[in-house]
């Protein structure tokens, strides 16, 4: 049987390092940003995955992910290699894993490097053109408040 995933300690072990940045207590001084509720959002799918309970990682990982959080977008890729919380999917693991390395984030880079052996050329570049889509749409909704409404009647 051939292998599609990567079942290496790397994977494991960055999923377990997520763990140890769980729950940190917010400043309740400060004003929210958009910056804190990214925070706070990936905070809510650490303490999910802390206990065990995947499925509610996985959607608030989704949800800090598609506020532009890199770092959530390089665990989703990693929830989907693994299958945790979400099916497994290789080429949906390359798209955000993807969508995280091209915003510079290293350790997504390196994962995309191990997955790559995993996936055929043309669904790789697949995933990353879905990771593109992701990217305008994220973007869409982070800056939609700067395009006026009747943006669509000219």
């Amino acid at each position: 049987m051939i292998k599609t995933t990567p079942t290496g300690q790397d994977l494991e072990q960055q999923l377990d390092n997520i763990l140890s940045f769980v729950t940190q207590p917010s400043d309740t001084n400060s004003t929210p940003t958009n910056e804190n509720s990214q925070q706070n959002t990936l905070n809510k799918a650490l303490y999910y995955l802390k206990n065990n309970q995947n499925a509610l990682a996985a959607k608030w990982m989704r949800l800090a992910a598609m506020s532009g959080e890199l770092r959530a977008q390089f665990y989703l890729g990693l929830f989907f290699v693994k299958g945790q919380g979400v099916p497994q999917s290789v080429f949906h693991a390359v798209a955000w894993l993807s969508l995280s390395s091209s915003q510079g984030h290293e350790p997504a880079t390196t994962a995309l490097t191990d997955l790559r052996k995993h996936i055929e050329t043309k669904r790789f570049k697949d995933a990353q053109c879905y990771a593109a889509s992701l990217y305008e749409q994220i973007h869409q909704l982070k800056f939609s408040h700067l395009i006026p409404n009747n943006a669509n009647e000219e």
